[in-house]
């Protein structure tokens, strides 16, 4: 990804990727492997923010409960 593309739009890519890892429970490598490619390019994006990046940690966190919440994730218990 090169550093003209939309910060909005990585910031939205890692927050997808770290909410499939989170619903996979750790994922495999391949979803970690996309988790760590959207991570780096949202921090090296010329507009990074470490707001935003929170923000966007704390909507896949989100998403991920809604997730849990709604029953998607199988549940041992």
């Amino acid at each position: 990804m090169s550093s003209s593309t939309d910060i909005s739009t990585l910031y939205r890519e890692f927050t997808d990727a770290l909410t499939e890892v989170l619903a996979e429970n750790a994922g495999g490598p391949a979803r970690r492997g996309h988790l760590a490619k959207s991570r780096a390019a949202v921090k090296k994006h010329p507009k990074y923010s470490e707001h935003e990046y929170f923000l966007a940690v704390e909507a896949a966190f989100e998403h991920w409960e809604a997730m849990q919440n709604a029953g998607h994730l199988d549940r041992s218990s």
